[in-house]
């Protein structure tokens, strides 16, 4: 029986502040205990689950990194790892993978380019691969006959640009705990993620805009950078001269601040300085997947 989302948020609504901070407690734990297996794995060219190396893979153990194609990996593997690991196992460990590349940069799972009807829309990038995950509310309840019936995601696999995997290829299954989580993804009192590990773009741009300005550190390399910055002074009472702007420039770089951290401390009460912070132009596009419409 599907999960009732009334139920599982009546449930967590009767949880005390205690079992509630407990509960997070527990789960930051376990999370940080996979991720440091993770990253010593990944260090090592091997598979934190299963523990064999990226280019090899054991049909009778199906396994998330296969989907990383060091290994014969095919097409028709995909629903053997899907029947052994749900949703939030695979696109963890895609999250993982993505960010120890290059962190947040290569996932966007920008709210303002996901649909309103869309559940999950984003796209994660790792060397020449690129992963799209999809739901709608409609698949997520269940549509027409056959394996859409039931609540299911769809996938899509770009090798190079080239397809692999598209999504009208498979209906994949949510599992009840994928339903249990995805239900209270608007609940006040749940901040689903898969961690600072598994953090995209979104979490980029939600930080607080003085955070970022006092410790993101200046790069030449865009492949290195998550953020672009872009800052206008307005000095109209007080003009600057060539020699101060050098100076706040000089000090940028000694200190390895951004130029616009430096200048809104030196010029504080005297101009208005305005930055726009937004991702940088190179983040991978949400592929795109028509939806079914509900009937």
């Amino acid at each position: 029986m599907p999960i009732d989302p009334d139920r599982a948020k009546s449930f967590l609504r009767s949880l005390s502040p205690e079992q509630i901070e407990e509960g997070n407690r527990r789960d930051h734990a376990e999370h940080e205990r996979q991720v440091n297996e993770f990253r010593q794995a990944y260090a090592e060219g091997r598979c934190y689950l299963c523990g064999e190396p990226f280019d090899q893979m054991r049909v009778s153990h199906p396994c998330t990194h296969w989907l990383l194609r060091r290994c014969r990996f095919k097409k028709k593997d995909f629903l053997s790892i899907a029947e052994r690991y749900d949703y939030h196992n695979i696109a963890a460990f895609l999250r993982w993978s993505a960010n120890e590349e290059s962190m947040l940069r290569n996932i966007n799972d920008l709210k303002s380019e996901k649909s309103e009807r869309k559940v999950v829309s984003y796209t994660v990038k790792w060397k020449n691969i690129d992963w799209t995950f999809d739901c709608t509310e409609n698949d997520m309840r269940g549509h027409g006959t056959g394996p859409s019936a039931f609540p299911h995601y769809h996938f899509q696999m770009r090798i190079d640009g080239r397809q692999f995997i598209n999504f009208n290829e498979f209906h994949v299954p949510l599992s009840d705990r994928d339903l249990f989580n995805l239900s209270l993804r608007d609940e006040p009192k749940v901040h689903h993620s898969f961690g600072a590990a598994g953090s995209g773009i979104q979490e980029a741009v939600s930080v607080d805009p003085n955070l970022v300005l006092e410790h993101t550190q200046p790069t030449t390399n865009e492949d290195e950078a998550a953020y672009h910055f872009s800052t206008m002074i307005d000095a109209t009472d007080q003009p600057l001269s060539d020699d101060e702007i050098h100076d706040m420039f000089e000090e940028a770089k000694r200190t390895n601040k951004l130029f616009a951290f430096v200048a809104k401390q030196q010029l504080q009460g005297r101009a208005r300085i305005q930055t726009v912070i937004s991702p940088v132009d190179s983040i991978p596009d949400i592929a795109n997947r028509t939806e079914h419409k509900p009937r």
